[in-house]
């Protein structure tokens, strides 16, 4: 009489390569999870910095630091923006803003 069936010594090696194969897919989540947090971060940061280059830029929410320069270039406004995020993050945005002015002319 042959018994079909699977061994005990077979079952416990499928369930260790099973182990094996779920914690490295849940640790490669958490690696995407963080790239994608980190590229949300990057994005919210380049946002807040393009609205505090506006002539009224809204405020910006708590832990974010800013540092704003406004110098004449010739006719226009010279802005410069550095902001730092929560996390560390930081990025330096400058736009020239002139009159419009100064589009009309001949």
């Amino acid at each position: 009489m042959r018994q079909r069936g699977f061994s005990l010594p077979e079952i416990l090696c499928a369930l260790a390569l099973f182990a094996v194969v779920i914690l490295l897919l849940l640790n490669y989540h958490g690696v995407l999870q963080q790239g994608a947090e980190a590229q949300w971060q990057t994005r919210q940061l380049w946002r807040y910095a393009l609205e505090q280059t506006e002539p009224e830029s809204p405020s910006l929410p708590d832990g974010w630091l800013i540092q704003k320069q406004q110098i004449p270039c010739g006719d226009c406004l010279c802005v410069s923006v550095t902001i730092t995020s929560p996390q560390g993050r930081s990025g330096q945005l400058s736009k020239r803003i002139c009159p419009f002015s100064n589009f009309n002319q001949e």
